[in-house]
């Protein structure tokens, strides 16, 4: 079977929300439902240090101290990083094998250039598979 030849880039969401260290949890759920969005690259100094899911959220909404929590104290910081050039199929190969829900996508500088999703990687097999079903002007992601 012949190998695609299509960048990560194409199918990465480029606006990112992102969030702060020192943040609390209700300010990172309240980014993502303003949003429409499920994963918020954890920031601090310009440089990308973590990642929260809606996922980790919710599990310490409604406990006692989960106003006093920080982005910090519960942020993954094992992340998933790419460059924007790289091959599509081996990036969403890198999220399956590493069970990873997004990879921060960085441009050729090493800045934060987007997020690619699981999501993003079941509309990009859509579209190659299904060329007519899906319109890259009909693509939004739900990051």
């Amino acid at each position: 079977m012949e190998r695609l030849e299509m960048t990560v880039e194409e199918f990465t969401s480029p606006s990112v929300v992102t969030i702060g260290t020192d943040e609390n949890l209700d300010k990172a759920l309240e980014l993502m439902q303003e949003n429409g969005i499920r994963h918020l690259p954890v920031i601090q100094k310009d440089k990308v240090v973590g990642i929260i899911s809606e996922r980790d959220i919710l599990t310490h909404i409604g406990k006692d101290w989960g106003k006093m929590l920080r982005i910090e104290d519960i942020m993954n910081d094992s992340v998933l990083s790419v460059y924007q050039h790289d091959n599509l199929g081996e990036v969403a190969f890198q999220l399956s094998s590493q069970k990873k829900g997004s990879a921060i996508v960085l441009d050729n500088d090493g800045n934060l250039y987007g997020i690619f999703t699981t999501t993003d990687a079941l509309n990009a097999l859509v579209e190659i598979l299904f060329p007519m079903a899906n319109s890259k002007s009909d693509y939004k992601s739900d990051s």
